[in-house]
């Protein structure tokens, strides 16, 4: 036994100032008294976030300057006492090629809004009314109606078909369009990140 004690204390020396330190841990740890947390108690820090937003992605129509859209010759026949009707369908493409560069991630729209800001109603559509009544146009979004001066979202990379096409919005002739007459309409189509 003696062979084991010597070779215990060798391996293991300790102090006795080192012994007085672990007796006085375990005295104060007896001592110190527990608390348990209570119902309702909290603890809370504030925290302040910061970053820094980058948006360098743009997109712009391909074409400049003002696209001409030229229905043709529009025939409206008479039905009745001061009453017109459309003859015909009338349809034209709208150019609307675009590019985007940049991040360009996030919610792309367009709109087509009137120079004039009113709108004709169409079987519930608002329309870009022209200045003789009687007509306006309609835009139709891969070939779906789509209210005027509303944003619409848009795939960058697959971008819609638009077209226009004139419909009827009144069947009185109130200002006495005749044949001949030439109606315009404006507007402007927009695209933007939103």
């Amino acid at each position: 036994m003696t062979d084991m004690s010597t070779n215990l204390t060798t391996r293991h020396p300790v102090s006795a100032s080192r012994g007085w330190q672990i007796l006085m841990l375990l005295t104060s740890l007896c001592v110190t008294p527990f608390t348990q947390a209570k119902t309702g108690d909290t603890s809370s820090t504030n925290i302040s976030i910061s970053g820094t937003i980058v948006a360098n992605g743009t997109c712009s129509f391909n074409q400049d300057g003002t696209v001409q859209v030229d229905f043709g010759e529009v025939k409206l026949k008479s039905s009745g006492s001061n009453t017109v009707q459309l003859d015909g369908d009338y349809l034209k493409p709208l150019t609307s090629g675009f590019a985007c560069t940049g991040d360009s991630a996030g919610l792309l729209q367009m709109s087509f809004t009137s120079a004039s800001g009113s709108y004709e109603n169409y079987q519930g559509t608002a329309v870009l009314g022209v200045d003789k009544g009687i007509v306006g146009i309609e835009l139709l979004v891969n070939g779906a109606a789509q209210n005027m001066g509303s944003w619409f979202t848009v795939d960058q990379n697959n971008p819609p078909t638009l077209e226009a096409k004139l419909v009827q919005v009144s069947d009185t002739n109130s200002n006495n369009v005749t044949s001949g007459a030439l109606f315009t309409a404006s507007g402007t189509l927009k695209l933007a990140f939103n």
